[in-house]
C-alpha cells in the first residue's frame, strides 16, 4: 500500500470520528444521564464503529483497518457497561457478517479492544500526570490488539508488519487523542450549559425554582389533564405580616424567614411537585394528580409546620405565620390562569379571614 493511500485512509478515519463526537452532543442533551444515556452512547459508538468498517483502509480482501479501535477502547469510559456491550455487540455481529479471512482476527480484536478499554477505565484519573498522556498511553495500549495479526496468513501479515504497521498505531494513538479530547470537551460543556440552565431557573436566596418552571410545569398539567383528565391541585402560600418583619427586625431578617420558611416547604414535596417562588414573599406549589382534600391536608400541614418553627439571627428569634390558597385543575376549572385566579382569591379570604388559615376556591 502506497504511503499516500495509507494517510487518506488515516484521514477518513479520524472523519468518522468527528461525526461521533458531534452526535455524541446530542446524546448528552437527550439522555444527561442513567443507563439510557450509557445505551445510547453504546448505540453511537457501535453505529460509528460499523460506519468505519464500511470505509476501511484494506491491505487484503477481508483484511482492513478503520476506527473502531478508538471507539472501542472508549466505551467503557464514557458509555459504562451497557455502552461497552452494545458497541462490542454491534461491531462484532457487523464484522463477522462482513467475513473474509481477517474475520476471526478481526472479531478476536474486537473483544480483547473491549477489554483493554475496561482496564485503562479502571485506572484512576489522578494516575495519570496528564490529559495527553493518558490518551496517548489509552491508545498505545489499544494497538496491543494487533497482536491479533499473527492469526492471518503469513504473507498477509507480511504486508502490514513494518511501516503500515507502525503507521496504524500512530492513528491509534491520534484517534483516541482527538476523539477523547472533543469528548471531554463535549461533557464539560454541557455540564456548564445544564449549571448555567439549572442557575437561570432557581432563585438565589429561596433555592426554589423561579415562575419560569412553574409556567412549564403549568402546561404540563394542562396537558395531563386535557389529555387523560389528571387533576392537578395548585397552592399559593404567603407570609403574614411579612412587611412588619422587614420594618420591625430588618431585611437581613426577612430574609432569613423567606429562606427558612421555603426550605421548610420544599423539604415536604414529592419528587414530582413543582414549588416556586411566585413573586415577594409567596410561594407556588403545583401538585400533579392531587385531589383537592389531600392538597387541603397538605397545605394545612406547611401552615402548622411553619407556624411552630422559630427564626434566628443573632440574638433575635421570630416566628412567622403563614395563609393559603387553594384550587384544583380540572374541578370546574381547565385553564392554568383561571386556576391561579381561584387559589388567589382563596389567599385574599385567608387573609382577610383572620391569617394563618387555609381556603379553599
Amino acid at each position: 500500500m502506497e504511503p499516500a493511500e495509507l494517510a487518506i485512509g488515516v484521514i477518513r478515519i479520524l472523519g468518522i470520528t468527528a461525526l461521533v463526537v458531534l452526535s455524541y452532543s446530542w446524546v448528552l442533551r437527550t439522555f444527561p444521564k442513567g443507563t439510557a444515556k450509557g445505551a445510547a452512547v453504546g448505540l453511537l459508538f457501535g453505529l460509528g464503529g460499523i460506519a468505519s468498517m464500511s470505509d476501511p483502509i484494506s491491505f487484503a480482501p477481508g483484511v482492513f483497518y478503520d476506527a473502531r479501535t478508538a471507539l472501542l477502547v472508549l466505551s467503557y469510559s464514557y458509555g459504562g457497561p451497557i455502552g461497552t456491550l452494545i458497541a462490542t455487540g454491534l461491531m462484532l455481529i457487523y464484522r463477522l457478517w462482513l467475513g473474509g479471512m481477517g474475520a476471526i482476527s478481526g472479531s478476536t480484536s474486537i473483544l480483547l479492544t473491549s477489554l483493554i478499554g475496561f482496564a485503562c477505565a479502571m485506572i484512576p484519573g489522578r494516575g495519570w500526570k496528564s490529559w495527553p498522556l493518558r490518551s496517548a498511553a489509552i491508545g498505545l495500549a489499544a494497538s496491543a490488539s494487533f497482536v491479533t495479526l499473527t492469526m492471518l496468513p503469513s504473507d498477509v501479515t507480511a504486508l502490514i508488519i513494518g511501516i503500515p504497521l507502525f503507521t496504524l498505531i500512530i492513528a491509534n494513538i491520534s484517534s483516541v487523542m482527538v476523539l477523547s479530547n472533543f469528548l471531554e470537551r463535549e461533557k464539560v460543556r454541557q455540564r456548564l450549559m445544564r449549571v448555567l440552565e439549572h442557575e437561570a431557573s432557581v432563585d438565589p436566596l429561596t433555592k426554589l425554582q423561579n415562575r419560569r418552571a412553574f409556567d412549564k410545569a403549568a402546561l404540563r398539567a394542562m396537558n395531563d389533564n386535557k389529555l387523560k383528565s389528571i387533576k392537578s391541585a395548585i397552592i399559593l402560600i404567603d407570609i403574614d405580616h411579612f412587611k412588619d418583619v422587614n420594618d420591625l427586625w430588618g431585611h437581613e431578617m426577612g430574609d432569613v424567614v423567606l429562606a427558612e420558611v421555603a426550605a421548610i416547604v420544599r423539604r415536604g414535596v414529592r419528587k414530582t411537585d413543582v414549588v416556586v417562588r411566585y413573586g415577594g414573599e409567596e410561594i407556588a406549589l403545583l401538585l400533579p394528580n392531587t385531589p383537592l382534600t389531600i392538597a387541603v391536608d397538605y397545605a394545612e400541614r406547611i401552615r402548622s409546620q411553619i407556624a411552630s418553627a422559630e427564626h434566628r439571627m443573632g440574638n433575635d428569634c421570630i416566628s412567622v405565620t403563614v395563609s393559603a390558597g387553594v384550587a384544583v385543575l380540572g374541578v370546574r376549572m381547565y385553564d392554568i390562569d383561571a386556576v391561579m385566579k381561584a387559589a388567589d382569591k382563596a389567599l385574599y379570604r385567608a387573609k382577610s379571614g383572620g391569617r394563618n388559615r387555609v381556603e379553599t376556591a
